[in-house]
């Protein structure tokens, strides 16, 4: 079995190599299977991602909402908001060490978190209100409807979303 020489990203974008009989193709077994297909061009922004300008970004603000905003305690975290009318609506978490545990057990806890959120983010209020979750150590063993159960009655408390029905 004879393989081609990889293509170079430059060679990728020419309509044709013409060093090579066969075109921009990166790997090529000769007399093999067919090539593989050369994937586009990667977006530059995730579509369900939370954008920047969704997010608390700096210590200014998360100790604005610590220092002026108002406490929503759950058992597998707690919620900061503070009022901020007329700004669009951000958000921010926290997972300390102390709180959650070591790098691996505080990532988990922010990816879990914010992915919950996220995918509830079209409910939420566009306008007025900065968010701060503060993770525990439970929310890294409680299942995920119990953490979105309580990320929504926490958001429902604030008045930040309407609650959902029992039945739905």
């Amino acid at each position: 079995m004879r393989l081609e020489p990889i293509a170079v990203a430059a060679d990728l974008a020419r309509p044709s190599d013409t060093r090579s009989t066969h075109g921009p193709i990166a790997l090529l077994d000769a007399g093999g299977p067919a090539p593989l297909a050369v994937p586009g061009p990667m977006t530059l922004r995730h579509p369900e991602r939370l954008g920047r300008e969704l997010k608390l970004r700096n210590s200014r603000e998360f100790v604005a909402v610590q220092t002026g905003g108002t406490l929503f305690r759950g058992r597998c975290m707690l919620l900061l908001v503070l009022a901020r009318p007329g700004e669009p609506t951000r958000v921010g978490f926290i997972a300390s060490k102390r709180g959650v545990g070591g790098a691996v057990q505080r990532n988990r806890a922010r990816r879990r978190l914010r992915e919950i959120l996220r995918r509830r983010w079209s409910r939420v209020a566009e306008q007025g209100y900065w968010m701060v979750f503060i993770a525990s150590r439970s929310a890294l063993e409680a299942s995920h409807e119990r953490l979105a159960t309580e990320i929504e009655s926490l958001l429902a408390s604030a008045g930040i979303i309407a609650a959902v029905e029992a039945g739905h």
